[in-house]
């Protein structure tokens, strides 16, 4: 019997017939939390609904659910409330053999980029050095630095409440010695990173919508030999190729000749739209 049928069962006379039905076919697990999102007709129930989660999943110690959308410059998630469990919204998520701590009501983590932050890691050579524009609680940077032979890793996040927690993520994951936490806006810390002499491998701008306002700064990092950019959008999948075009027209103002390497579509975002990561080499002309 799947989950959702032994759901069912356990809601069987607390929930009329065809509210079973709405009842949701998945959830998202962080950890020992899981968030769920409802139909509006369940709304009203959705404490019972909790507790039958509970019941189900030993293992689990809190059921929120999420009301809302991920808003602001800061990607914080609208409306994520406890319904079920402990009040307690600190979470260690553990992926790849990484531990992400961090407060589940303030921060986004999104699953569906799971093998993205896996296959970038597989990507980075020996002792390169790299640029995390937009590092969050360290989505990328931890696992490249715990997966790959990487030389340094210089990670910029303006958000205080990430930062924080990626700064704590750097010591549960004994990575001191391989990312430079930076905690300031990307504008402003890319361009200080370039005065004092660093030029990267590789620079992630992995942020939506796509930071076409950023790639100026993030140019002034490209290597003689060459830098490889990470860039992300969400766009049709018929019109990636719009992603390079954008990032393309700047670079060539600037001077700087760019080649698209790759391109891979990571989820649906949306009705014919997609989470889209580039991967470009940029060189100077």
């Amino acid at each position: 019997m799947n989950f959702k049928n032994k759901l069912k069962e356990n809601l069987k006379g607390i929930l009329g017939d065809e509210e079973l039905t709405f009842l949701p076919r998945g959830f998202q697990t962080l950890g020992n939390i899981i968030i769920l999102k409802l139909n509006p007709k369940l709304i009203n129930k959705e404490h019972l609904i909790a507790k039958a989660y509970l019941e189900l999943l030993p293992r689990i110690r809190s059921v929120y659910i999420n009301r809302g959308r991920i808003v602001g410059t800061f990607r914080k998630p609208e409306q994520i409330e406890l319904i079920g469990g402990e009040d307690d919204p600190i979470v260690e998520h553990k992926e790849h053999e990484v531990i992400y701590k961090f407060n589940i009501t303030k921060i986004m983590f999104s699953k569906g980029n799971i093998n993205e932050r896996r296959y970038l890691a597989t990507l980075v050579k020996n002792r390169e050095v790299i640029v995390d524009m937009f590092a969050g609680i360290g989505y990328f940077s931890l696992p490249i630095a715990k997966h790959s032979s990487v030389g340094k890793i210089y990670s910029i996040e303006l958000n205080p409440e990430s930062y924080k927690f990626f700064v704590e993520n750097i010591k549960l994951n004994h990575l001191e010695s391989k990312i430079v936490p930076i905690n300031g806006n990307c504008k402003t810390e890319v361009i200080k990173l370039s005065e004092s002499g660093i030029r990267a491998d590789r620079v992630i701008m992995g942020v939506f919508p796509a930071p076409k306002e950023y790639i100026q700064e993030a140019l002034t990092l490209v290597k003689d030999g060459g830098t490889m950019f990470h860039y992300e959008g969400v766009v049709e999948k018929k019109n990636y190729s719009h992603l390079f075009d954008d990032f393309n027209d700047i670079a060539q103002e600037e001077g700087f000749k760019s080649v698209l390497k790759h391109h891979r579509f990571i989820k649906s975002y949306g009705p014919n739209l997609f989470h889209t990561v580039l991967d470009i080499f940029v060189l100077k002309i």
